[in-house]
C-alpha cells in the first residue's frame, strides 16, 4: 500500500509538472512574442517612408520598395492585418526559429544572412509586387499569430501596411499540403500573398496554406 501511495503521489507530481510546462509553453512564449511585437512596432513607426518603385505590366500597376531594400534577419518590415480573425502583427524578415518567435516571418531570397532551406532561389517578392509573397507564422505558442487561419473564407480581406504603400489582398483559396511540400515557394505570374502555418493545431504533420490575390494598391 505504501508503494502504491508513493506511486500515486509521483504521478500527481509528474502531472503537475507537465501542466506547468504546458502553461509556460503557451503563456510564457506569448509574453516573449508580445514584448518583441511592441519593440518591432516602435522601431517600425520611427522609420521613414520609402520611395515606391512603380511597374506597369499587362495594364496593371504594381508597387514595390526601392531595389536597395534588403532588411536583415528579424527586422520588422511590414504590418499584416486580418480583420476576420482579429490579427494585427508586425512581420519580420526571415522564417528561422528566432525570427518566428518574434512574429510572422517573410520568406526571403538566399542572400547574406539567409541560407537554404530557409530562403528561396527566386528573386525576393514584396507586398504590392507581381509574384508570390510568402509569410509563415506559428499556429500555437509564441503568440500563435496564425491560430485562426483556418477560419478564413474566400473573399476575406488581408491588409498589408508597408513603408512604400498599403495593399489589400482577397483570400482566393485555402489548401492543406504535406509538411515537406516544395510547391509553395515557387514563382508566380500573379500578385499573390501566401500565408502558411502548421496543421493540425499542435502538430507539424501538414501545412495549412492560404492564398490571396492583390486587389487594391495605395502608395505611401
Amino acid at each position: 500500500m505504501r508503494a502504491l501511495r508513493f506511486f500515486g503521489k509521483l504521478l500527481i507530481s509528474i502531472g503537475f509538472g507537465v501542466l506547468l510546462f504546458v502553461g509556460w509553453t503557451l503563456k510564457g512564449t506569448d509574453l516573449y512574442t508580445n514584448r518583441a511585437q511592441e519593440r518591432l512596432s516602435q522601431e517600425y513607426e520611427g522609420l521613414p517612408s520609402l520611395a515606391a518603385v512603380a511597374v506597369e505590366e499587362d495594364g496593371r500597376e504594381y508597387l514595390g520598395p526601392p531595389k536597395s531594400f534588403a532588411p536583415g534577419p528579424g527586422e520588422g518590415i511590414f504590418r499584416i492585418l486580418i480583420p476576420r480573425i482579429d490579427i494585427n502583427k508586425m512581420v519580420v524578415e526571415g522564417v528561422g526559429t528566432e525570427e518566428l518567435r518574434e512574429g510572422p516571418g517573410h520568406y526571403p531570397e538566399c542572400r547574406a544572412g539567409f541560407e537554404p532551406p530557409l530562403c528561396t532561389e527566386w528573386p525576393e517578392v514584396w507586398p504590392g509586387e507581381r509574384g508570390r509573397v510568402i509569410v509563415s507564422g506559428h499556429r500555437t505558442t509564441y503568440g500563435a499569430p496564425f491560430w485562426g487561419l483556418d477560419k478564413l473564407e474566400s473573399g476575406d480581406e488581408i491588409l498589408i501596411e508597408s513603408k512604400w504603400g498599403d495593399f489589400t489582398y482577397l483570400v482566393s483559396k485555402i489548401d492543406i499540403v504535406p509538411a515537406n511540400s516544395l510547391a509553395i515557394a515557387v514563382e508566380s505570374d500573379e500578385a499573390e500573398l501566401v500565408l502558411t502555418t502548421c496543421n493540425p493545431k499542435f502538430s507539424a504533420a501538414e501545412r495549412l496554406v492560404v492564398f490571396a490575390t492583390l486587389k487594391e494598391v495605395t502608395e505611401a
